[in-house]
Parts: C-alpha cells; structure tokens; sequence
C-alpha cells in the first residue's frame, strides 16, 4: 500500500505542469531530464478493500494482531525518500501532467503562475473498492532548473484513514532523456 500511495504521488508530482482551457499560465521549468528527491511520511491505518477485510476477520486473533501491528509500524514509521529521474516533455507542461489516467480524479487548479501552482483533487477515486483520497499540492519553482512541492493527501476506504505528506525536490539535469526514461 505505502508503494501505491508514493507511486500515486510520484506519478503526479514527477510532471510540474496541468493546463486548463488556455487560461493558466505555465509554469517556467526547463523540459528534458530531470532528478526529483520524493520524501513521503504516511500516519493511520490504511484504506484496504472490503476483501482483505473479511480475510483479516477470518484470522486468529493472534495472527491478525501480528499484521495490524505491521501495518502501522510501515505506515507510521520514519519518512520514506525516493530518487529517481523524470523526464519532462513540452506535452508534460502542455497538458494535464497529474495522475494516472486511469484515476477518477477531478483536478482544480487554486493558483497559476510562472513560479508557483496549487493543485486540489478532493475526492479522487483511487485503487480498489471505494477508497477515495482528497489530494493537495503546492508546487514552488525556484527557477527554471528547481522545483519545489508538498502534498498532503487524505486516503479513506472501508473505515479506515491514512494521511500522506510528501515533500519533493527536483533539479534538471539536462536537456535530453536516456532510452526508458519515463
């Protein structure tokens, strides 16, 4: 679940740019190849499906016992950092560069300027069932070789709550994207 969430916001967070009918203006950031520094730290229990509910409810007490504990030394423990290379293309910039597509996610934007940008998505339909995350990002470009951003996200599902806060930092490093360079 903790992969999910950081993969949920690296998807979103990799790209620094959404577009909406023309009238926000774009982010100054250089396109190509750039290395972004993820730092996410997550609290609560953990949105599961209604599934993996009922197999927790089936097991003896001591062995489901055993996993909540689990859950929540992954999901309230120390920070968790990820680095890793994106590359940012004119379409990136041009387009809605959050989330999956594959996501339910209705993206407003808050602010739009050269040097900064928030982002809401309240209520986005993610994963399994019916968890929801409500979503906000803050984006800082310092210049146009490094980015800033935070993200707070609220995920709820089958009872449960887990708050998610991520800061990145992303620097370019060049012009042109290796071969697999997403």
């Amino acid at each position: 679940m903790r992969r999910a969430v950081v993969l949920g916001l690296v998807c979103f967070l990799g790209s620094v740019m959404f577009a909406q009918s023309g009238k926000l203006q774009q982010l100054n950031v250089k396109t190509g190849l750039w290395q972004v520094t993820n730092t996410t730290k997550m609290n609560g229990a953990p949105p599961i499906t209604p599934e993996m509910q009922a197999r927790l409810d089936q097991m003896p007490a001591e062995q489901r016992a055993k996993i909540e504990e689990q859950m929540k030394t992954a999901f309230g423990g120390a920070p968790h950092t990820s680095t890793y290379k994106k590359c940012v293309t004119q379409k990136d910039l041009n387009t809605n560069a959050f989330g999956k597509e594959d996501q339910k996610c209705n993206w407003t934007v808050v602010n739009s300027t050269a040097s900064e940008m928030e982002v809401r998505a309240p209520s986005c339909m993610t994963g399994e069932g019916d968890m929801k995350a409500d979503i906000d990002v803050k984006i800082h470009a310092l210049d146009p070789e490094n980015v800033k951003a935070t993200s707070h996200v609220i995920v709820t599902g089958n009872g449960r709550t887990m708050t998610s806060d991520g800061t990145m930092t992303s620097k370019w490093l060049g012009s042109s994207c290796p071969a697999g360079t997403d």
